[in-house]
């Protein structure tokens, strides 16, 4: 399912200014070309940038010029996206029910 960021700056896209990203699901040959978003070791898991830019600019289809353009604040938004695509649907409701506890 897709997902929009409405982000808090605008970028530039295309040609055009733009204030809204709509990542798509990933599909497996993403994943393959992009790796997975997280590196895990020592019982942490962290985000790996690299991988995280490919994958904005490949599922909301804008060049890697715009991603590098994004607010640390777009960015994360986007990151908790992404990584929502690889959690588990219980995880995720869990998450939703201990945020909203």
């Amino acid at each position: 399912m897709d997902q929009t960021v409405r982000l808090r700056q605008a970028v530039q896209a295309h040609g055009k200014e733009i204030e809204t990203l709509v990542l798509r699901e990933p599909t497996g040959e993403d994943i393959t070309v992009c790796g997975y978003p997280m590196k895990f070791g020592d019982g942490e898991a962290q985000p790996e940038a690299k991988a995280i830019s490919k994958y904005i600019a490949r599922l909301a289809d804008v060049p890697p010029s715009t991603v590098k353009q994004l607010s640390t604040a777009d960015y994360n938004e986007c990151l908790m996206v992404i990584m929502g695509f690889f959690m588990p649907p219980e995880s995720l409701q869990q998450n939703q029910t201990m945020g909203s506890a």
